[in-house]
């Protein structure tokens, strides 16, 4: 079984786990973060203030992509990942700020929509780096507008499986082409650290009550933030400096 086949069986099986669960709800006791403390006039302030370490990699990001556009040899279709990948983040902070704010479901939709971006952008570099540059170049877009619809598809149906499986995708396709993949570049190690930041920062997500109690001046999701931020300033760094490998096929 080769990688392609590989990662269609999971994606299936994730399906029809999906499918046998059934709907999933938003909970909306998830709205009821642990620091809800106010300063400066800013509504729970550490849970937005946060959310400045998730928009700084996506500046300096897209600021390294503008600078080397005509004068790199990093075709159009991987440039356009990047943009999306590091827009994707600045989108996730003005969504995530926008949420914490006025923690609802109305509100949370633009900070999982920003995510969305994210998730799909980094989907096809994965692809692009480790499986093939020329797949992740004709599919990129329908990643991103099938990661969009994900989250559309939670206010219309009230259902968050779709999200849910676009969500941990890179967290499947990552190992599987990490063993059956080709490389393409010669740092990987962003994908390591990002991918194990994002976990970390799920794990806060979910003692966010137990992490405030236990240090009385900062929460599990503002940790959450904090860990998600560094991650993608791992994945920035990752692709800011690596370089290809000689004699790699294009």
């Amino acid at each position: 079984m080769n990688a392609k086949q590989l990662y269609i069986a999971s994606l299936l099986s994730f399906i029809a786990i999906a499918i046998a669960y059934g709907p999933i709800p938003q909970p909306q006791e998830y709205h009821d973060f642990a620091d809800d403390r106010e300063f400066w006039s800013i509504p729970n302030t550490f849970d937005v203030m946060s959310n400045l370490v998730i928009i700084f990699p996506g500046i300096v990001g897209l600021a390294f992509v503008h600078e080397r556009r005509g004068s790199s040899d990093i075709p159009v279709d991987e440039t356009s990942i990047h943009i999306t990948l590091f827009a994707g983040m600045i989108l996730t902070f003005a969504g995530s700020v926008w949420f914490h704010l006025d923690p609802n479901d109305s509100t949370m939709f633009w900070d999982r929509l920003g995510m969305s971006v994210v998730i799909g952008s980094c989907i096809s570099l994965i692809i692009n780096d480790m499986l093939d540059r020329n797949l992740a170049a004709k599919i990129h877009i329908p990643i991103l507008l099938a990661s969009i619809i994900s989250v559309i598809w939670w206010p219309v149906f009230d259902d968050l499986r779709i999200y849910f499986i676009v969500k941990h995708q890179p967290f499947i396709i990552f190992p599987i082409l990490l063993l059956f993949g080709t490389r393409l570049y010669n740092k990987i190690s962003g994908y390591y650290w990002g991918l194990s930041m994002f976990a970390l920062a799920t794990l806060f997500e979910f003692t966010d009550q137990l992490i405030f109690n236990l240090t009385g001046f900062i929460s599990g999701h503002t940790l959450k933030h904090i860990s998600a931020g560094i991650g993608l300033w791992f994945l920035m760094v990752m692709v800011r400096d690596r370089q290809k490998i000689p004699f790699e096929e294009e």
